[in-house]
């Protein structure tokens, strides 16, 4: 029998009625629009729910059933078939059962990213699985959200199925402007920046998840030191959530974002403190102020164009 990796699952965090709440409405945003994407999602819930995979059927425990149905749409839309979901409110257990597999075509684990094409587990999401793309990076992350993410006391919580897999969600992390940090070489990731918590939910899940989680609202910090300075954090935190809001748009749509709107569209998720000078000075080239600002406008009318 095959699990999504060679570790044993790290415990599922305890999932309140409020993480609850905001699966739900995680669950309840569109597909991905390219079917790449949406294979990376239904990978990761499935990767991260320590999902059971033996003779061609898949096997996978969740704890809402919003989630479950979610992933068996997802799959289903992969070209797997007998999708059921069997439910136990009492426990908050929902069960997905997948398969078995088709005769034709490669087995569901392999185009999961769960094994090689010999049948050995994968400690973590291939690279041709998340494409090396914004649409994959938050897809990625949003089935982990879904299977294993935790939120108390405005931290996001997630426990990853092995090192790798914390590993390469961190990375992926970082294209969408937040920093996921883990202790060591463990399996936790937790995201503690209340801008990053609120345009991670916002990127993964638009603002009515972000606005469940109660993160809707950046933080502004300490304390700026003067009222322009207070002026200037709010507008930058703004502009960080409208950014997030326009790649879930466009991600949702399926359209490929051109490099140079992307890089700043990125830019601008990394550093969302910063106003528009420091911002452009820190791109690669160094960029001027109007410049920046044009190409973060051309981002923001791309995605209204798709809404």
């Amino acid at each position: 029998m095959s699990t999504a990796g060679r570790h044993a699952p790290a415990p599922a965090p305890v999932r309140t009625a409020h993480t609850r709440a905001v699966v739900a409405a995680l669950a309840g945003v569109a597909p991905p629009a390219r079917d790449r994407d949406a294979g990376a999602e239904a990978a990761a819930v499935v990767r991260w729910s320590g999902a059971r995979y033996r003779r061609g059927t898949l096997a996978a425990d969740l704890d809402t059933p919003e989630a479950a149905s979610r992933l068996v749409s997802l799959l289903t839309r992969l070209g797997a078939e007998d999708g059921t979901v069997q439910g136990d409110p009492a426990r908050d257990r929902w069960r997905v059962d997948v398969g078995p597999d088709t005769p034709t075509g490669d087995p569901l684990a392999v185009r999961l990213g769960l094994v090689d094409n010999r049948g050995r587990p994968l400690p973590a999401p291939p690279e041709w699985l998340t494409g090396g793309s914004l649409p994959g990076a938050v897809a990625t992350w949003r089935g982990a959200l879904l299977a294993r993410g935790a939120l108390s006391d405005g931290v996001v919580t997630l426990d990853c199925p092995a090192p790798a897999a914390a590993l390469a969600l961190a990375e992926l992390g970082l294209r969408l402007g937040v920093r996921a940090r883990r202790a060591g070489s463990g399996t936790r990731l937790t995201v503690t920046e209340p801008t990053e918590v609120a345009l991670l939910l916002t990127t993964c899940g638009g603002r009515g998840t972000a606005a469940v989680a109660g993160v809707a609202e950046a933080d502004d910090g300490d304390g700026p030191a003067s009222a322009n300075d207070a002026r200037a954090t709010v507008a930058a935190s703004r502009a960080g959530a409208a950014v997030a809001e326009a790649f879930a748009t466009l991600e949702r749509a399926g359209v490929d974002v051109p490099a140079g709107l992307a890089e700043a569209g990125r830019l601008r998720l990394a550093h969302p403190d910063l106003g528009l000078p420091e911002l452009a000075a820190r791109a690669e080239p160094p960029l001027s102020k109007d410049a920046l600002a044009g190409r973060l406008r051309r981002l923001l009318t791309l995605a209204a164009r798709h809404r």
